[in-house]
């Protein structure tokens, strides 16, 4: 079968992994996580991640989407022999126009990526976007994840605007009130199709349509929404829509595995009338077209690369083989 595409993990967290209590809530996970991050060090997160490649390629994985804040997986992934992108990750509200893109090295491409909507300002937003729509690469940010993001962008109140106030942030040119966060980033002009909308937890039928009118690609990472929000995407709405989204693992510092098929299993769990060849598809094809890669990667057809894992099963029929794949079978 086709090697499989995980569109959007932190390699940098995976060290982490154990260390944050899950139950506890998105805020305090955050707040958890960047404590445990700079007390363990670059060399501890450097050996984690070099960790967290390893069990990539040996869960059948062959395609990436790296989010790296720190800048210290670079080197190591694209010696790897995976292929895919690697992004690096911004926030904040400085654009520096001397930040550059495009450097390739191995199979690997480096592009740029903004946190979150409402983690860095429109001006950074919209600056790291041109970059990388000059050089036609993919642009990843996470999109109506939290309810301090929803909260905050719909309203120009609440938690978060109190943090931002806090700390001497004036976000009064940023445009809010937004009816959405889908909303605020096409009023921004950031949805195209070399655009990554990652999580959609808080989205709904009319951003579904906007997204696919503007043909940007949506990666769930289904796992960790469970894990981190005790709450799900609207997968069945997005596909209803027309959306053929694609699926990454997020982090180890939320999620058991950076396995893609345990990805699938969830999915096909969760999603029980979704298709096995739909699910297939979110791990395959649909990554391999979000992150630029499908002329070579997603499926095995004349003129891409022969990339490939074996998988043994005993079934009998096309339908079988699917749902055992997808189901871990």
């Amino acid at each position: 079968m086709p090697a499989l595409v995980n569109a959007h993990t932190h390699l940098e967290l995976c060290a982490l992994k154990g260390k944050i209590p899950l139950e506890k809530g998105y805020r305090f996970w955050i707040k958890k996580l960047i404590k445990e991050r700079e007390a363990a060090g670059t060399k501890v997160l450097s050996a984690g991640a070099k960790d967290g490649i390893k069990e990539l390629i040996k869960s059948g994985c062959k395609v990436v989407g790296e989010i790296s804040t720190l800048g210290i997986t670079w080197e190591m992934l694209s010696d790897s022999g995976l292929s895919g992108v690697w992004f690096r990750e911004f926030l904040g509200d400085n654009f520096d126009t001397k930040i550059k893109c495009n450097e390739k090295k191995g199979d690997i491409v480096m592009s740029l990526t903004a946190h979150a909507p409402h983690t860095l300002s429109p001006k950074l937003i919209v600056g790291l976007k041109n970059i990388t729509q000059k050089n036609n690469l993919p642009f990843s940010i996470h999109l109506a994840e939290s309810e301090d993001e929803l909260e905050f962008l719909s309203t120009g109140k609440g938690r978060w605007a109190d943090f931002l106030s806090e700390r001497s942030i004036d976000f009064s040119s940023w445009g809010l009130p937004a009816e959405t966060p889908v909303r605020y980033l096409e009023r921004l002009g950031i949805l195209d199709e070399n655009t990554i909308a990652v999580h959609l937890i808080h989205a709904g039928k009319e951003d579904f349509e906007i997204l696919l009118r503007h043909n940007a690609h949506i990666c769930l990472c289904l796992r960790s929404n469970r894990n981190l929000h005790q709450k799900l995407p609207d997968l069945a709405g997005m596909l209803q829509a027309g959306i053929k989204p694609c699926l990454g693992t997020d982090s180890l510092a939320g999620v058991e595995s950076l396995s893609m098929f345990d990805e699938m299993a969830y999915v096909s769990c969760a999603f029980p009338s979704l298709p096995p060849a739909e699910i297939l598809a979110m791990a395959t094809l649909n990554g391999a077209k979000a992150l630029g890669v499908e002329d070579r990667f997603g499926s095995l057809s004349p003129g891409k690369y022969g990339s490939f894992v074996y998988m043994p099963v005993n079934v009998s029929s096309n339908q079988s083989l699917l749902e055992a794949i997808v189901n871990k079978i």
